[in-house]
């Protein structure tokens, strides 16, 4: 056998070059006049404490956790009225932890010029080498509303139309392509591995090949235009439209006249003297109860405190759907409230002159008020008629398709429309078209996408690796990489996102960012203004995320930290505080959400229904007692403008669980020359409008646990690189990307106005 030669190589902290750089460290803390500071004190708050592997996450285990994910446009609800309203679950958000994997993130240095010198190959290199490839590039998804049609299932004061929508509708298209470059081969000893310390022992008779592909700056783009044909409900949206002629005359009016208030509650009623024993709506003395005389003219009777004005045309009685057919109104039927008072109104009590049995005009009618004080109309400005003007259109447009349609074609009779499909119209009281409440239109998607143009392929061939003995020295810093997932809808349109997010534990809990900011002037709120107005460093840098006191978070716990930021754009001056209380949480996170019943079927424990599937029935709250909720606020000003922007987010971890909710809320300072391009809510106590952006509470959670020592020796842990995410299975072949997060929420401006 030939005998194989080996060379041995002492290596002394030998760190390799490569194109993967540990992050910058985290900002050290700034002290300055009022900045508070608890991490030098033995003892704070009420001295609760836990390790924050305890209550964040402990990235040994595989953690795989489902949350309810809420976006602006449904802020405003929680768990238990988001599934009331609309009988589903929120939106979910995926995290997933990687305990398989460590994050190579290492520094720099060239002291291994001695090893890694590479000699060119002539005879494997090739000049102009042509490749085919291909790309595949997909539509936006999309829904078709097929039909609109009148829920009589849901109680009578929550029915509303249904939308009735098509399968997901998508097209794709593959693009054939020829990428030319350069391959070029060199040979070395060894390559670059970060080989901290020890002796490192090669084959000197068995080469490896490695390739490295160098990509141009300037990516290759292509395009491609779907054609489709999408239903969709017209802008004149008439079934979200609250009606607010409140007199039925098709046209503004103001409000009502006031007479006094008499029993001084600060309302406007129709009041009652007297206790009506037998309803026949007059006194009867002797035989109801005399309770005020509020008006002080000695009668009992019925006191109007404003004047209760008709619209001096005579009003049929409200459009309903007669469900049993015996044309008498039930009070579980549908109708059109046209007078805003909530109830039923019959037709206007005429005086039939004619004796024809129907009312005509110029016949004496009673005209009657609907029986509530009524302000001046609210109103839409719209261009009602195309003029350029904009007019009072009487509605407001409301968040549940709940305006029961009738069509007055026939003006002797409406009828009202429990099912709307494509191209249907109607005919309101006043004679107004609108066409195709269901409309068909024509539209491209434009989609691109960029592929990467390779400038050169090289191929380094070194020697096989066969043992490495370290030394003592302590292991390089743990990178934690772990990924969140989740559907985001813009115009109906459902999109999946993913962010990936780095962690490691020294001395506090720290992510690695690519920091982000905000160029001038400020204000940034439209989808246009927000991708053109922020900016992110292209290099990764450490931030601390929570602060802990010898790896414990701590009841009471304050960090301030302040400092300046210059940056090639601007200087900024960044403030930041974090803050940590005991608290206790609920989410619908309970493990137990159902009872089954056997032969009878499954009970949901929140709402007590029977289904038949147990994944039918709803999450269950429950309430973690064992919790930090911690506070980060940072603010963000351009020395110079003076302009703010503002980040706050609330988390809460409960212990064994991480985390369980976290809120995120931005804000801008006060726009000092057009405050109407402001679109902060109300002020706090620090005077601070925040506006809310997204809400995670905990749904489900898995923790697969075992003994570190035993998965390092048995199972250790993959070191894998940042550019190799996109080529391993395990992470979906998903790309890092850049993009602004906290914690593991994403920060997307965006979709403040989706």
């Amino acid at each position: 056998m030939e005998k194989i030669k080996y060379f041995i190589f002492t290596v002394f902290l030998f760190i390799f070059l490569t194109r993967c750089e540990k992050p910058v460290e985290s900002e050290d803390i700034i002290s300055e006049d009022g900045a508070t500071s608890t991490l030098d004190n033995s003892s704070v708050g009420t001295g609760v404490e836990g390790r924050i592997s305890d209550y964040f996450y402990n990235f040994e285990d595989q953690v795989e956790a489902k949350f309810f994910r809420y976006r602006p446009s449904i802020l405003q609800y929680d768990y238990g009225s988001y599934y009331s309203f609309l009988r589903k679950d929120p939106p979910s958000m995926f995290y997933k932890t990687f305990s398989d994997y460590l994050l190579s993130m290492k520094p720099l240095s060239s002291d291994s010029i001695n090893y890694t010198r590479r000699h060119y190959i002539d005879s494997l290199s090739v000049e102009d080498r042509i490749v085919n490839d291909s790309i595949l590039i997909s539509s936006s998804q999309f829904k078709n509303l097929e039909s609109l049609e009148w829920d009589f299932e849901a109680e009578p004061s929550q029915q509303r139309y249904r939308l009735r929508n098509s399968e997901w509708v998508q097209s794709d298209t593959m693009i054939y392509y020829a990428d030319t470059f350069d391959v070029s081969a060199y040979r070395a000893v060894v390559d670059t591995p970060y080989i901290d310390s020890g002796i490192l022992f090669v084959d000197s008779s068995e080469w490896k090949d490695t390739n490295y592909v160098f990509m141009s700056s300037d990516p290759v783009r292509f395009v491609a235009g779907f054609q489709f044909v999408r239903q969709q409900l017209s802008n004149d949206s008439l079934v979200f439209r609250d009606n607010t002629d409140c007199n039925d005359n098709g046209q503004w009016d103001v409000g009502e006249n006031i007479v006094q208030d008499y029993n001084q509650d600060g309302k406007y009623e129709i009041l009652y003297e007297f206790d009506d024993q037998n309803g026949n709506g007059v006194y009867d003395d002797g035989t109801d109860i005399a309770l005020s005389d509020f008006n002080g003219d000695g009668i009992y009777g019925i006191v109007y405190e404003f004047e209760d004005m008709g619209n001096e045309l005579w009003d049929v009685a409200e459009i309903w759907y007669d469900i049993d057919g015996d044309s008498l109104y039930d009070l579980n039927e549908p109708y059109q409230d046209r007078n805003c008072n909530q109830k039923w109104d019959n037709e206007e009590i005429y005086t039939d002159a004619n004796l024809n049995g129907s009312y005509d005009l110029g016949e004496d009618f009673i005209d009657r008020g609907n029986g509530i004080y009524d302000n001046a109309e609210s109103y839409t400005l719209e261009d009602i008629d195309g003029d350029g003007t904009e007019e009072k259109a009487l509605y407001l447009l409301s968040d549940r398709p709940d305006n029961l349609l009738v069509d007055w074609t026939d003006p002797n009779n409406p009828v009202a429309k429990m099912e709307i499909n494509l191209n249907d119209s109607l005919v309101d009281r006043w004679g107004n078209v609108y066409n195709n409440i269901i409309e068909s239109v024509n539209f491209t998607d434009v989609k691109y996408k960029d592929v990467g143009d390779i400038d050169s392929l090289v191929t380094l061939y070194t020697r096989k690796k066969v043992g490495h003995i370290t030394g003592s020295e302590k292991e390089p810093d743990d990178y934690y990489i772990t990924k969140s997932e989740w559907m985001s809808s813009n115009l109906g349109v459902e999109e999946r996102k993913y962010n990936y997010h780095i962690f490691y534990e020294e001395d506090h809990l720290n992510q690695v960012v690519y920091p982000s900011y905000f160029l001038p002037e400020g204000f940034y709120y439209t989808p246009n203004q927000i991708e053109d107005g922020f900016w992110q460093k292209s290099q990764l840098e450490s931030e601390i995320l929570y602060y802990t006191y010898n790896g414990l978070l701590r009841d009471g716990e304050q960090v301030d930290t302040s400092y300046y930021d210059t940056t090639s754009v601007a200087v900024y001056f960044i403030e930041k505080s974090f803050e940590v209380n005991s608290s206790e949480v609920k989410v619908p996170a309970a493990k137990n959400r159902y009872n089954d019943l056997g032969v009878s079927g499954i009970l949901c424990l929140r709402d007590s229904s029977i289904v038949l599937d147990a994944s039918e029935c709803p999450s269950v709250d429950t309430t973690f007692t064992d919790c930090f909720k911690i506070t980060l606020k940072k603010t963000m000003t351009m020395v110079g403008s003076g302009v703010e922007f503002g980040q706050r987010t609330n988390t809460w971890l409960a212990k064994g669980h991480g985390v369980v909710k976290s809120e995120v809320d931005v804000r801008w300072t006060e726009h000092p020359f057009q405050s109407e391009n402001t679109y902060n809510g109300i002020p706090d106590e620090n005077n601070e409008a925040w506006v809310g952006l997204s809400r995670i509470e905990l749904a489900e959670i898995s923790i697969g646990t075992q003994s570190n020592l035993f998965r390092r020796l048995s199972n250790p842990a993959t070191e894998i690189k940042l550019k190799e995410l996109v080529n391993n299975p395990d992470f979906d072949f998903d790309p890092f990307i850049l993009s602004p997060q906290a914690g593991i929420n994403t920060i997307d401006l965006r979709e403040l106005i989706r």
